[in-house]
């Protein structure tokens, strides 16, 4: 009978589960084990929001400035005011990373080139902006996954000269 009262009855069995609940002391270790697995996880992934949010941003800014410096090309055939135009839409951005280009084509020409003298420019005259910009990664996250150290990005946007 003494050996019994040791062993667990049938039926203590049954009201446990089976299973021997664990004490608070055995589970503290189990936490900082499964965050120390998940952060590096999650950091990743919060970095990678913001980088690709910040890069999107970007490419969206020179999408913009060069709608603006078409727009613009379609009543001023300065060129230097056209640059100054996506300069200044896209002011945020590393100025000396942005490349502006402003090319020509004549009503139904295919072949654009350098835009002649404003005073040559004809109505119907196509304009072409384009704006290549180079965005540095701001983490070396992308670099990790082979991405490299920064990303090129071309916006263009054309208009019709309207005459002046």
């Amino acid at each position: 009978m003494a050996v019994e009262t040791q062993r667990q009855r049938p039926h203590d069995r049954a009201l446990n589960g089976g299973i021997r609940p664990r004490s608070l002391r055995e589970q503290r270790g189990a936490v900082a084990v499964e965050f120390a697995l998940i952060l590096p996880l999650m950091l990743m992934l919060i970095l990678g929001i913001i980088e690709f949010g910040i890069g999107y941003h970007s490419w969206d800014t020179t999408q913009n400035a060069v709608r603006e410096g078409a727009r613009l090309a379609a009543v001023d055939p300065s060129e230097a005011n056209i640059e100054a135009r996506v300069r200044g839409t896209s002011s945020f951005l590393n100025q000396s990373q942005l490349t502006v280009v402003i090319r020509c084509s004549p009503p139904g020409g295919l072949a654009f080139a350098t835009c002649p003298l404003p005073s040559a420019w004809d109505e119907g005259d196509i304009v072409r902006v384009t704006a290549t910009y180079t965005y540095d990664w701001i983490t070396p996250l992308p670099g990790f996954v082979g991405l490299g150290p920064n990303m090129s990005m071309v916006s263009q946007a054309e208009a019709r000269f309207e005459g002046l």
